[in-house]
């Protein structure tokens, strides 16, 4: 069974000071990155947080965008 959120999940190799993070792609879906290099309860909690960014409406905020960056 797939359930589809319309959000996409990336494992990369990031550096190990960098957990994660979300952003709009170029079809405006949400893709959260996580560093694959970090353990998976690691994971699970970058995930969760960056979800809470999406859930909440952060990246629609000109603010956080520009914070961010």
């Amino acid at each position: 069974m797939e359930i589809n959120f319309g959000i996409r999940v990336v494992l990369e190799n990031l550096p190990t000071s960098v957990k994660g993070f979300v952003f709009i792609d170029s079809t405006y879906s949400p893709v959260i990155v996580l560093n694959a290099r970090l353990p998976y309860e690691v994971q699970q909690m970058t995930f969760y947080h960056e979800w809470l960014h999406i859930k909440d409406g952060d990246l629609d905020n000109t603010d956080y965008r520009e914070y961010s960056a």
